[in-house]
C-alpha cells in the first residue's frame, strides 16, 4: 500500500510539472543589452535594445531595435510591437546611459531596475559618450555580442588604472540611497570599430554633473578604491630614462573635526614590483635604488592626487572619492547636509606609504 501511494505521489508531481504554457526558445528573442536615450527636442524616451534570435539549426542572428514611449515600460511595450517573438528581460548583461539621457536624470531608470523583479541586480551600468544605438551596432571582436563586450571591458578593468569591476546594478543602488556617496559609473566610447574605457560619470544625486577623463581617473581611482591594481608610470625625459611599478593598493579613510572644518585623511598604502628600469639611479647599491624608486613613486602619487583633489573640491565641487560616507557614520545622518555643504572648505590630506616587493629578475 505504501508503495502504491508513493508512485501516486511521484506521478502526480510529473504531471504538475513540465513545460506547461512555456515559451521554446525557437519563439524567444534574447535581450542581451538596453541602450537608454532621450530626444532631445520631445525629451521622449528612447531605448535601443540589442537581441538575439534563434532560427533553428543552430542559427542565432543578432539585431539592435530601438523603441520610443513616454516612459521606459511603454518604450519596452513599443519593443513587442516590433519583435515577432516574446522577449526576456533577465538575460540582459549591460544598460548603457547616454550621456544626454544622465544629465536629464535616471531616477526612472534606478526605481524599474530595482522595482522590477524579472531584471537582474547584477547587471553592468555604464555612461556612454554619444547615442548608445551607435555603441551596439558595432560589430563584436572578441564576443558574440557587444553587451558581452562590455561587460567584459568592465570585469577585465579591475587589473589595470585601480578600477573596480563592481558596475552593477546594485552597487549603483547603494551609491544612490546610502547616506553621503554619489553615483560614479565608468563612462565608454566608441574606439575605430570598437570601444573603450573614457573616464568616470559623476552624478548628483540621479542627474550627471561631470564626466572625468581617464587621466585624472587613475588618481581618483586610487584614492576612492581599495584593493585595487595599477600602474605608476615615471618619466624623466622619455621612454628611456623611466621607471614603471606595478602595484597594488589598499585604502583607509579617518575624519576629524579640526577648528570647525572637517580633515579627511586618505591612507594609501602600496606594494609594488618594478616592470620598468630604464631610469639612470648613479648607485649600484639595490637598496639604495629601491629606496630611490620608493621615493619617486610616493611624490607622483602626491603630486598627482593633489591636482584631483583640487578639481574635485573647486571645479566639481562634490565628492568623487567616496569619503563623506565616512563623516555622516561618525558625526550622524542629522549633519549630512551640512557634510556636503562643507565639502569645498574640508581638507583631505593623503598620507602615502610605498613597499618595494621585487625589482623583477634582471638586476642593472
Amino acid at each position: 500500500m505504501k508503495k502504491i501511494l508513493i508512485s501516486l505521489i511521484l506521478l502526480v508531481s510529473l504531471l504538475l510539472t513540465g513545460c506547461y504554457k512555456k515559451v521554446p526558445i525557437e519563439k524567444l528573442s534574447i535581450i542581451t543589452g538596453v541602450g537608454f536615450d532621450v530626444e532631445k527636442e520631445s525629451k521622449e524616451i528612447i531605448n535601443s535594445s540589442e537581441y538575439l534570435i534563434f532560427r533553428g539549426d543552430r542559427q542565432i542572428d543578432r539585431g539592435v531595435g530601438v523603441e520610443k514611449g513616454k516612459t521606459i515600460n511603454e518604450a519596452d511595450s513599443d519593443r513587442q510591437l516590433n519583435l515577432k517573438k516574446n522577449y526576456l528581460l533577465g538575460t540582459i548583461r549591460v544598460y548603457v546611459i547616454s550621456e544626454d539621457r544622465a544629465k536629464l536624470g535616471i531616477m526612472d531608470i534606478i526605481d524599474t531596475c530595482i522595482r522590477d523583479q524579472e531584471r537582474n541586480l547584477n547587471t553592468i551600468m555604464v555612461v556612454s559618450k554619444g547615442n548608445t544605438k551607435e555603441i551596439f551596432e558595432l560589430t563584436p571582436k572578441e564576443a558574440n555580442t557587444m553587451a558581452d563586450e562590455i561587460k567584459d571591458l568592465i570585469d577585465s578593468s579591475y587589473s589595470s588604472n585601480f578600477f573596480t569591476n563592481n558596475a552593477s546594478v546594485k552597487e549603483l543602488a547603494n551609491m544612490y540611497y546610502q547616506e553621503g556617496r554619489r553615483i560614479i559609473l565608468p563612462v565608454i566610447e566608441k574606439s575605430g570599430n570598437t570601444i573603450k574605457i573614457s573616464g568616470l560619470a559623476v552624478f548628483d544625486k540621479d542627474k550627471l554633473k561631470e564626466i572625468i577623463e581617464i587621466e585624472d581617473t587613475i588618481f581618483i581611482n586610487l584614492l576612492r578604491n581599495s584593493d585595487v591594481r595599477g600602474s605608476i608610470a615615471i618619466t624623466l625625459k622619455d621612454y628611456n630614462n623611466a621607471v614603471d611599478v606595478n602595484c597594488i593598493s589598499k585604502r583607509k579613510v579617518k575624519v576629524d573635526e579640526v577648528d570647525g572644518r572637517l580633515k579627511y585623511t586618505i591612507k594609501l598604502n602600496i606594494k609594488g614590483e618594478v616592470k620598468l628600469k630604464t631610469l639612470n639611479i648613479e648607485d649600484e647599491d639595490e637598496k639604495k635604488i629601491i629606496a630611490k624608486i620608493k621615493s619617486l613613486i610616493e611624490e607622483n602619487i602626491k603630486e598627482n592626487t593633489k591636482k584631483v583633489i583640487d578639481k574635485a573640491k573647486y571645479d566639481y565641487k562634490i565628492d568623487v572619492f567616496d569619503i563623506q560616507k565616512y563623516a555622516v557614520a561618525k558625526y550622524g545622518r542629522s549633519n549630512i547636509d551640512k557634510i556636503q555643504q562643507q565639502f569645498e572648505n574640508s581638507e583631505i590630506d593623503v598620507e602615502v606609504k610605498v613597499k618595494i616587493c621585487s625589482t623583477g629578475r634582471y638586476k642593472k
